[in-house]
């Protein structure tokens, strides 16, 4: 008799264990349908929504909350600033080989300030990076979930 109960009770376990998993199988799917379709995934430098390939130009209109507007303008000003660095950085190596012959003094002044202007420019790529990272992952969430801050 105890194991026929056992067994019983085995038996209303294994079957409510399946049809719970039919019940959220709807919503699980949507949302994993939704999650492959209209979230944003870095790549390198670019940037993967479904099967298409965003440039950094083109998420401003998918960062379209006031946060994340902000956010890429915040970003978008750290890279410009970042390029501009390098720029700067490469003309400046440049004086430093053009004015090695003639004045030791000023080609090490150029060369030292190159290698600064480099090292800010990479520090600028990378904060620009994070906080654009931070922006699609409260862009992704929103998407997913509804939710904003």
């Amino acid at each position: 008799m105890n194991i026929f109960k056992v067994s019983l009770f085995s038996g209303i376990v294994i079957l409510l264990g399946c049809f719970t998993q039919n019940v959220f199988a709807q919503s699980r799917d949507s949302l994993l349908n939704v999650y492959n379709t209209q979230t944003i995934h870095t790549f390198g430098k670019y940037y993967i929504k479904g099967d298409k390939r965003l440039s950094f130009r083109d998420l401003k209109p998918e960062l379209s909350s006031a946060i994340n507007k902000d956010l890429y303008k915040k970003a978008k000003g750290d890279l410009n600033l970042s390029r501009f660095l390098t720029v700067t950085s490469v003309a400046a190596l440049v004086a430093s080989v053009v004015t090695s012959k003639n004045n030791k003094t000023a080609s090490w002044a150029f060369s030292i300030a190159g290698t600064a202007l480099n090292l800010g420019s990479l520090h600028l790529r990378k904060q620009s990076r994070e906080i654009l990272e931070r922006a699609l992952w409260q862009r992704n969430k929103e998407v997913l979930f509804g939710v904003s801050q």
